[in-house]
């Protein structure tokens, strides 16, 4: 696996109006005050990632919260039997770190990077900084955990007992409904993903996989690409 992206010499942002704006199109951090999006801008610091680099990894104390501005990454859960599989697949517009950060625990679960991309990068420090300042700021970060919770939850209830087909279905359409989130996007989603991945994370073989894809895609539902999924529902 890659080295971890916080040993390399960090940048300190040099585009902030631009990562700024970007970032406004996200629902949490658009969602925030105005003061506190400035700052979390001007306290960070812009890192690079190359394929399998480690923005986080399961286990380890807390390092900071991540915004990822370009690239994707996939986030990994360690079984009982000490194999990972991947949980979550995200690219622009992705905060991950937020729980180790936000509660001082480590890490429960590794951040990997797909492609060669960037991240804001605001360091635990920092964030204990900000927090320290004003402390009803806590409030504020603490949404967007609260968010993924409401998420993580919808998505075990609505799933359970569903025949492979439909938790499929489902699967993608709250993955499609993430990225959407991430970037105030509507319409198709384009979902960069593997098949051996997506199997993975619904615990389906690869061939079963595959028979469902097309049968979804004779539907109108996704498009199936190399390493890619349009979800267009």
């Amino acid at each position: 696996m890659g080295q971890w992206i916080v040993t390399r010499k960090c940048q300190r942002v040099d585009d902030r109006t631009s990562i700024l704006e970007f970032l406004k199109q996200g629902r949490w951090f658009g969602g925030l005050d105005p003061a506190l999006q400035q700052l979390i801008v001007q306290r960070a610091h812009v890192v690079r990632f190359a394929r399998g680099d480690l923005l986080s990894e399961e286990g380890k104390p807390p390092t900071g919260l991540y915004a990822v501005l370009a690239g994707h990454v996939r986030v990994t859960r360690r079984l009982a039997n000490g194999v990972e599989v991947p949980v979550h697949i995200a690219g622009k517009g992705f905060w991950t770190g937020e729980y180790a950060t936000f509660s001082g625990q480590r890490v429960i679960g590794s951040i990997v990077a797909e492609t060669r991309g960037r991240a804001m990068f605001l360091p635990a420090a920092e964030f204990e900084r900000i927090v320290d300042e004003d402390p009803r700021r806590f409030r504020a970060f603490m949404a967007l955990m609260l968010e993924r919770h409401r998420l993580a939850y919808g998505t075990v209830a609505e799933l359970q007992g569903l025949a492979s087909e439909a938790l499929l279905a489902r699967r993608l359409a709250g993955l499609a409904q993430t990225w959407r989130d991430d970037l105030s996007l509507s319409g198709p989603v384009d979902i960069r993903v593997s098949q051996v991945e997506l199997a993975a994370m619904l615990g389906l073989s690869r061939q079963r996989l595959s028979a469902l894809l097309h049968r979804l895609q004779s539907q109108g539902l996704v498009e199936v690409g190399f390493r890619s999924i349009r979800v267009l529902a």
